[in-house]
Order: C-alpha cells, then structure tokens, then sequence
C-alpha cells in the first residue's frame, strides 16, 4: 500500500502568474520586474528577472526566471520570496492522492460528463441527449472498467481475495 502523501501541496502557497501580466508585457520590454510585498510580517523587495520565447505562428512567451534556480516557469509561488514549485518541492494535489482515490475522481469526472449522479453507489444512468452512441459506450466500458478497479482495490485492502 503507497504511504500517505506528506509533502507540501502547492494549493497552500500564494501565486504569481506570468498570465496576469501579459498586457503589460507585451506594452514594454522589460528584462525584470521589481516585486514588494509582506508575507509574514516581513517585507520584501526585489526584482524577479524574465524570459521570452518565440511562439511558432509569431509573437512572444513570457516567463519568469526562478530567483532562486533559474528555471524557466510561468507561476512562482510564495514561500518568502517567490520561488517555483521545485524549489519548495511542493506537489500538485493530484501527486498527492492515493491511487484509490484517483480512481473515484476519474470515475466521478466520468459520471459528470455523462450527466448521472456522482458515486459508484448510484449506477449507470441513460445516454445523455446529443451524445453519439460511441462516445457513450466508450465512456460506459471505461467506467465499467474504473468501477470494476475500485471493487477489486477494496476487496484486496479487506483481505477478501480469492
């Protein structure tokens, strides 16, 4: 059975995304960008430094350069100063979940498309109107299969395999 996840999740940390500035960005030439802020009762003040690339049909990319690592990144996130995610060696929920549960959030992303009730517990419902009859056998075997993964995973942790 995999250990219970105890890194950092990155959902807890303040965000600075490159998006948010794209208008200004493409406006000036800026070669950095000078940041202040109080995280903690502390102040701080510097300039985070940028990149940009050539997209493939014209104009520009914007990123930030990590001041700590130097990576090419879109978001910085808090932690102190501003730092990419590999630096705090946080990780995104989804590399947080144990595999049971991914398998419940594709089975309930399945269910949503489908429009039915979320949880196993309800059972299938009937094709949505619009929806081509090969989409919806291709989404129903894969919940079939996702549901079928659950039960075997619950009865495996129960010790009530044959």
């Amino acid at each position: 059975m995999p250990a219970i996840a105890t890194a950092s999740n990155l959902s807890h940390h303040f965000k600075l995304r490159i998006s948010h500035y794209r208008e200004l960005l493409t406006q000036q030439k800026a070669e950095s960008m000078q940041v202040g802020y109080e995280h903690r009762g502390k102040s701080y003040s510097y300039s985070i430094k940028l990149s940009r690339t050539a997209c493939n049909y014209g104009g520009h990319r914007h990123w930030w350069l990590c001041p700590n690592c130097s990576k090419r990144v879109s978001v910085l996130y808090c932690a102190g100063a501003y730092v990419c995610r590999h630096c705090i060696g946080g990780k995104y929920g989804s590399q947080l979940e144990q595999p049971i549960d991914n398998l419940f959030r594709r089975l309930d992303r399945i269910r949503t498309r489908l429009g039915w009730q979320d949880g196993v517990i309800h059972g299938i419902g009937e094709r949505p109107k619009g929806m081509h009859r090969s989409t919806y056998n291709k989404l129903v075997n894969e919940h079939d299969k996702l549901t079928s993964q659950l039960w075997q995973s619950t009865l495996d942790k129960l010790g009530c395999t044959s």
